[in-house]
């Protein structure tokens, strides 16, 4: 037996995931933003008496804000990114999806310090199950540092080593970590699902959608 609200959740999720080929690859992929973002809250509005826990109300936004990004509309995508936090977070992998997109659209707004406190503050939440896809992290925060001319903080030496321990990579013999950080991403990324795409398949592995 399976309770009524488990069932709305999979309705919800089967949605959203039926269309989103559409989204992307009919609709973004050919530069038809609106349209896609149209199709996006077309589909929440027909979902949202059974979306019980916002987990549809989550997805959309987190596509919302990718779409916008990839549009070129940065001031749009950071007030996306803005309301997909007042959502809350599912899970760590979750706040890290959000931590990128907003320092990946702070920096295209021209604001790479703010963009790296947003990714500092996501890394600040961490679960083991979640070290293995954290590499776009912290190659993330490795670019922004080196852009600020500042080195990473040593803070985040313990994520670093556990990320390169879990994939069977020695750390580099560097006095630079953020520039071991970019010589391990470049071993361990062609292994990961990456997010240079911005469209559904191109997440990065981790957390349940």
């Amino acid at each position: 037996m399976v309770c009524a609200t488990c069932l709305d959740r999979l309705a919800v999720q089967d949605a959203l995931e039926d269309r989103l080929r559409h989204i992307y690859d009919d609709l973004a992929s050919r530069e038809r933003y609106d349209e896609a973002l149209a199709c996006l809250d077309e589909i929440l509005e027909a979902n949202r008496h059974r979306d019980h826990d916002l987990w549809l109300a989550r997805s959309i936004a987190m596509h919302r804000s990718g779409i916008l990004f990839r549009a070129g509309r940065y001031a749009e995508a950071e007030k996306a990114c803005e309301a997909w936090a007042q959502l809350g977070f599912q899970d760590v992998w979750r706040r890290w999806m959000h931590g990128f997109e907003t320092a990946r659209t702070l920096d295209a707004l021209g604001r790479p310090r703010e963009a790296l406190a947003a990714l500092e503050n996501a890394l600040s939440h961490q679960e083991p199950r979640e070290i293995p896809s954290a590499g776009y992290m912290l190659a993330a925060l490795a670019e922004l540092s080196e852009k600020l001319g500042q080195p990473v903080d040593p803070k985040w030496r313990g994520l670093v080593e556990a990320w390169a321990k879990h994939h069977g990579v020695e750390m580099p013999v560097d006095d630079s970590l953020g520039k071991a950080i970019l010589e391990l991403d470049k071993v361990i990324r062609p292994q990961q699902p990456g997010l240079e795409d911005d469209d559904e398949e191109d997440e990065p592995e981790g957390g349940e959608p």
